[in-house]
């Protein structure tokens, strides 16, 4: 006869696995909370199993609030009594990171909850987990395992044999961990190839992150032929499955239309859902679709405004500059410069030479000297040092300092940033030639501004061509005539970039007196092309030519409407052509008019009989 002691554990062993039965019957129809009352009866009469199905509880909130200490607690009682699904569990969750115990103080009393916020990893209790499970020919173990053994470069090749290990037993997690691992270190088309097979594998057994990286490989083309239909079906598993980043490549594809029927408002509820998990990055594309809007959705700026602050708040650059270009035009919110200065100082300093732009652009507009100060200590000179585009705006932002208070360490900044920038920026060497030449902001040096000049003309800046060719012209030479054909063609490459006062010199060349042949035809064409770009010295030089016939015929139509145009853009000396050209039109009636009778013999009458 059995001893007492052994048959009461035997009661105990039938009677635990009784209540296990009912508990897990009850937990696959979904009554968790019957199930989970079971579930501690067993663990009451000490079942291992019990324990880890407890720990499932708590870790699922099947029946219980999700509480990540007590699922560990349960995990732990199950695995050191050699449970290894709970060895699995465990590693898996000090790979994720458990979470802190927080003190909620009340009055009466303190309550304990978990602190998601600053979750670390432990991996060194991961591994003795992981190991254990692995060691125990836990196909799923030996995957977590191998995953742990790739973090370490030295272990690469060791963390394959087990990927092997885990294959072998036709493991979801060792095909997607294996295929995850080739892809990550992939270097030729064939490891692409292989790691898509093996992803394929683990998609085909429900595995959803393999589902949403063997959809970027079909999107891409790595690995794969390019195929966005697959692509599209795939992010759509995955996005139902819950995995945030095939959410947001779902909502994409439906937004571009890319594999799928372009669906506006579907794309923007799979967006929202990543978003509000905590993709950025979905954050800012439902930021731009609300703020343009298209077709079915009009724009809507606030909530644009909803989505750019959420991503500007976690470090996002885009968004920042996106958010301070609402604040800008008043587009959702209040308008305000300040708050537009703020967000764009912001992003600029986090290394946007786009929001650097737009505030130095600002600065230029702006009349508030403090704010301009402000922007140019904080921000402009600290990003001018290594972009030579900035450094040229915050020039022309001290350029402008000067001319309004003339203080001259204005402009010696000025010509430092524009001495930065030259090499990058032709205009710097323009307005830096001109500070040369006149002696702003430091010594005269006529040698050096020639030299910037006449490189800015090369470089086809059409005031840099115009310029040089004045200077040109200006110059002594014994070859007057070479220089002044040089001069025509600046002032003609200027014209042709449509620089209108390039034209009007184009027309005063070929007029005469500038050591070449003169060519009244041609000068009259260039000096109606300036005209009719509304040059008053042009419409004037016209109004000339026609009413004095200079290239040919006389037409004072013509002349008396240049003259009115260059009159109406302020020209008073237009006002004496006019009337010169009134006391010409009276003579010339008055010699082609005939004589009367009356007039022939002033005091004859004769009269008809």
């Amino acid at each position: 006869m059995l001893p007492l002691q052994t048959l009461f554990k035997k009661y105990r062993s039938r009677k635990a696995a009784k209540l296990l039965r009912k508990a897990k019957s009850a937990f696959d129809a979904s009554d968790y909370p019957i199930a989970f009352r079971l579930f501690l009866k067993a663990v009451a009469l000490n079942s291992t199993e019990a324990k880890y199905w407890l720990g499932m509880c708590y870790l699922r909130g099947k029946g219980v609030a999700v509480n990540i200490h007590d699922a560990l607690s349960w995990h732990e009682c199950a695995a050191n009594e050699g449970w290894l699904a709970s060895c699995y569990i465990l590693a898996l969750l000090y790979v994720n990171g458990i979470p802190e115990y927080k003190q909620d103080e009340n009055v009466f009393f303190q309550v304990k909850s978990e602190d998601y916020s600053n979750i670390k990893p432990d991996l060194e209790r991961a591994f003795v987990w992981a190991e254990k499970a692995a060691f125990a020919h836990l196909a799923e173990g030996q995957a977590l395992y191998a995953y742990l053994l790739s973090l370490d470069p030295e272990r690469k090749g060791e963390c394959l044999k087990w990927y092997d290990r885990s294959i072998d037993q036709d493991s979801p997690q060792g095909y997607m961990g294996k295929g995850l691992f080739l892809l990550k270190n992939a270097q030729t088309e064939e490891d692409y190839c292989q790691a898509a097979s093996l992803l394929e594998l683990a998609s085909q057994r429900g595995m959803t992150s393999a589902m949403y990286r063997l959809g970027v490989m079909y999107e891409t083309g790595k690995g794969l032929e390019k195929n966005f239909e697959r692509a599209a079906e795939l992010y759509k598993q995955a996005a139902e499955a819950g995995i945030r980043e095939a959410q947001a490549l779902y909502g994409v594809a439906l937004k571009k239309g890319q594999g799928v029927e372009r669906n506006f408002i579907q794309a923007e509820t799979w967006l929202r859902k990543a978003a509000l998990k905590g993709d950025i990055e979905a954050a800012v594309i439902l930021g731009d679709m609300n703020g343009q809007g298209n077709e079915e959705i009009p724009p809507n700026y606030i909530e644009a405004l909803r989505w750019y602050t959420h991503a500007a708040n976690n470090g996002h650059i885009t968004a920042t500059r996106a958010l301070a270009l609402l604040y800008l035009n008043g587009l959702g919110v209040t308008k305000s410069i300040e708050k537009a200065v703020e967000f764009l100082k912001k992003s600029s300093l986090a290394g946007d030479v786009e929001s650097a732009s737009i505030l130095a652009d600002i600065m230029l507009k702006s009349s508030d000297q403090s704010m301009i100060n402000e922007a140019l200590s904080t921000c402009l000179s600290k990003i001018s040092v290594h972009q030579p585009e900035i450094a040229y705006k915050t020039a022309i932002i001290h350029l402008k300092n000067y001319n309004l208070t003339q203080k001259e360490e204005e402009a010696a900044q000025a010509r430092h940033w524009l001495h930065h920038s030259q090499d990058q920026v032709v205009p710097a060497k323009l307005w830096l030639g001109k500070m040369k030449l006149g002696g702003i902001g430091g010594d005269k040096d006529i040698e050096g501004a020639y030299r910037l000049i006449s490189s800015a003309a090369e470089d086809r800046m059409p005031e840099a061509q115009c310029l040089w060719a004045s200077i040109l012209l200006q110059s002594q030479s014994s070859d007057m005539g070479k220089i002044a054909m040089e001069a025509l063609k600046l002032y003609k490459s200027a014209a042709e970039q449509d620089n209108v006062s390039a034209m009007f010199s184009v027309a005063a060349l070929y007029g005469g007196g500038n050591y070449l042949a003169p060519d009244r035809f041609k000068a009259q064409q260039w000096f109606e092309r300036a005209a009719n770009k509304g040059h008053s010295q042009a419409q004037l030089m016209l109004g000339r030519y026609y009413a004095k016939g200079l290239a040919g015929s006389v037409d004072l139509k013509q002349a008396r409407f240049w003259f009115e145009k260059a009159l109406q853009n302020g020209l008073k000396e237009a006002q004496k052509e006019l009337e010169t050209l009134e006391l010409e039109s009276l003579d010339e009636e008055a010699k082609n008019k005939k004589p009367t009778k009356t007039e022939i013999s002033p005091g004859l009458h004769i009269y008809n009989s």
